[in-house]
């Protein structure tokens, strides 16, 4: 694990929330989202997440390799799996 990642997630959430994130609506404006929100998937992750169905997220969280992450039923998975619904 490299330090210097974990260094950086460490001051990062000083600033930022794990429940919440911020987002870019379709015209343009930053709007911060809480915990829990909708997603839908846009994969299938076997036996847990289908694609096409939605999930709510209990936190958004950051790996040691600054990967972002949902949380969704207690374990993670990459937000790039994922559209905010």
């Amino acid at each position: 694990m490299n330090e210097r990642n974990r260094q950086y997630i460490l001051e990062l959430f000083k600033i930022v929330s794990p429940t919440s994130i911020l987002v870019v609506d379709k015209n343009g404006k930053v709007k911060r989202l809480h915990c829990p929100f909708r997603v839908l998937s846009i994969v299938d992750i076997p036996p847990d997440i289908s694609t096409g169905k939605f999930y709510m997220v209990d936190y958004v969280k950051m790996t040691l390799e600054l990967k972002e992450v949902f949380v969704i039923g207690g374990k993670g998975y990459y937000i790039s799996y994922f559209r905010i619904a």
